[in-house]
């Protein structure tokens, strides 16, 4: 009863992000990769984050998502926002080892005190390979105040995500063995 509920509860809870400081994050926080794969991919979730272990404390959040004609990864930062509606269009400047790019996404509220910018990555953009190598990812909404993401510790936990994401479809459900032949 409970595996059956932690699919549909999960992405509900990683989404809870906040707008830490640098100094806020201190070395507690990390990137974690969950993933709880179902039979039915579209009840599978496959996520990273980069917050504290154990709590809701979190920063950014990675999901693995199916959309009409592409899986993708769903890419939720958390940011200052104020001033825009839930929803509204949001251009948002990321840099990533010196490098720029420029999404669209949309803001997001979740309660008060939990927003952030929306963002949807396929997943052979080259802006993931710019964050496998660590360091630190900047990031400004609508040309405010940049903010930061430590990208140390990433590579594993991206490239494990990124593969399985990728491959969602055939992902062997939990406690389930694997087809004969692969």
């Amino acid at each position: 009863m409970m595996r059956a509920f932690l699919p549909r509860f999960l992405p509900l809870a990683v989404t809870v992000l906040l707008p830490f400081s640098a100094t806020a994050q201190g070395d507690r926080m990390q990137w974690i990769y969950n993933r709880y794969v179902e039979r039915n991919p579209l009840d599978t979730y496959l996520g990273l984050i980069y917050g504290i272990p154990e709590t809701d404390a979190m920063q950014a959040s990675i999901t693995c998502s199916i959309g009409a004609n592409w899986i993708y990864a769903a890419v939720d930062l958390g940011a200052e926002v104020e001033g825009l509606a839930d929803g509204a269009s949001a251009t948002v400047a990321l840099n990533a080892g010196g490098r720029e790019f420029v999404e669209q996404g949309s803001v997001f509220r979740h309660e008060e005190g939990i927003w952030g910018v929306s963002l949807a990555l396929a997943l052979d953009d080259p802006f993931w390979a710019e964050v496998s190598r660590g360091g630190i990812l900047t990031y400004r909404v609508n040309e405010r105040a940049p903010q930061t993401l430590p990208l140390d510790g990433i590579a594993e936990p991206l490239h494990g995500f990124l593969g399985d994401c990728i491959a969602i479809a055939e992902l062997p459900a939990e406690g389930a063995t694997a087809p004969a032949g692969k």
